[in-house]
């Protein structure tokens, strides 16, 4: 695709030439896993910090620390095009047979393409240098790290003797969060406040897919941070699993203003709720097996026992086939004993954390008898919640040991 003298060929007699593609691909997975590492790499050090310790020295303080890791990722991720760009040129010195098609007609689009390619790589280097050797000229006081606040007073801080605490929001955002101050950092711009400053209020919860040994979902809060009275500091937000909000909390200063709109629920709470949607749309089982009023769940001593297991399911998979012997579910002849939240709580305590998503077609064992049985089998008493999906319906009889 390129002749002799570099160009760029194209068109309906051109050779696409897999050398080309191949680099292209490997050139550009490594760009992206420079910039986004993977857990894998980073347990490996395979990271720029890593890479680059002995230059950002983890003596220095914490904020020197994040100016000089800020310099050199913005000069390796600008290197990156240009070090495509020479090594291109090098493959087709050292292998022109390989890396080039002579063509009579060359494209003028493909060699405009090419050329503005290798002058905004170079171009891009050179400005990334230029701005790291500005930064330096000043001790880097200048540096952008500081743009959401705008002034010079914070850069002379040093955190190393601070405690803190450090929240990992994704490949490229921590939090931290120390005795005195809220520090968000990115790739290249960072945000601080001071924790005496701070006003954080949580507006949002959403579910994203995260990838651990499987596929997992998880909440994430939003979170704005912004100065209590006006100043130069500039609102941000940040953005944490909900498991890490705990955490958060015990180290800030002020507490954090919470919307009627969000609510911290725990895999445990979320379980509960779904089980409790699934009960609902089993039959109830006669009043023969209400319990006295003055008797209480076992588990919590709080509630009134509202649900009672009773054989229900047909002991066949999601196929339609007939289940084993001993994967299908055993009559039960305890008496209520159980509110259905500690039961659905006891039934979560029971499943593999990896299978969550598959937790409501699971079985687990009664606590008191250790019966097995799923969620098809747990039905609620007469009288205590009749869904309304199933008024009208024939009350089902469960089967009692023989």
């Amino acid at each position: 695709m390129y002749h002799r003298e570099g160009t760029f060929c194209h068109g309906s007699r051109a050779v696409t030439m897999v050398p080309h593609i191949i680099y292209g691909i490997i050139f550009v997975m490594l760009f992206f896993f420079t910039i986004f590492p993977t857990a894998e790499m980073e347990s490996v050090g395979l990271t720029v910090d890593h890479l680059c310790s002995r230059y950002l020295s983890a003596d220095t303080d914490y904020v020197m620390y994040q100016l000089k890791s800020t310099s050199v990722k913005l000069l390796i991720h600008s290197a990156m095009p240009f070090i495509y760009v020479l090594f291109i040129w090098l493959m087709m010195w050292a292998n022109p047979d390989e890396m080039m098609v002579v063509q009579r007609q060359p494209s003028p689009l493909g060699e405009t393409v090419w050329d503005v390619f290798c002058s905004a790589a170079g171009t891009l280097l050179i400005v990334a240098a230029v701005t790291v050797f500005y930064w330096a000229q000043d001790v880097f006081s200048p540096h952008f790290f500081f743009l959401s606040i705008q002034s010079k007073r914070f850069c002379s801080l040093s955190f190393t003797r601070d405690t803190k605490i450090i929240i990992r929001s994704n490949a490229i955002s921590t939090l931290v969060v120390t005795e005195s101050w809220i520090i968000k950092t990115n790739m290249y711009v960072h945000n601080i406040i001071p924790q005496s400053e701070a006003l954080l209020y949580a507006y949002k919860i959403d579910t994203k897919e995260v990838i651990t040994d499987t596929l997992e979902s998880a909440e994430f809060v939003n979170i704005g941070v912004k100065p209590q009275q006006q100043s130069r500091i500039k609102p941000f937000i940040i953005r944490i699993n909900v498991v890490h909000i705990k955490d958060l909390r015990d180290r800030l200063q002020q507490p954090i203003l919470v919307m009627p709109s969000v609510q911290f629920r725990t895999l445990t709470e979320r379980f509960v709720e779904a089980f409790k949607e699934e009960v609902a749309q089993n039959p109830t089982v006669p009043s023969a097996y209400v319990p006295d009023e003055g008797d209480c769940c076992l588990a919590c001593l709080q509630a009134q026992p509202d649900v009672k297991i009773a054989k229900y399911c047909l002991d066949v998979d999601a196929a339609g086939s007939v289940l084993p012997e001993q994967e299908r579910c055993q009559p039960c002849g305890c008496r209520p004993l159980w509110c259905v939240s500690c039961l659905a709580t006891w039934f979560a305590s029971q499943q593999q954390r990896a299978e969550r998503d598959t937790w409501l077609s699971k079985k687990t064992t009664c606590p008191m008898c250790r019966a097995r049985f799923c969620v098809r089998d747990v039905c609620y008493l007469e009288g205590r919640r009749t869904p309304p999906a199933q008024e009208g319906e024939e009350e089902v009889q469960p089967e009692t040991e023989q």
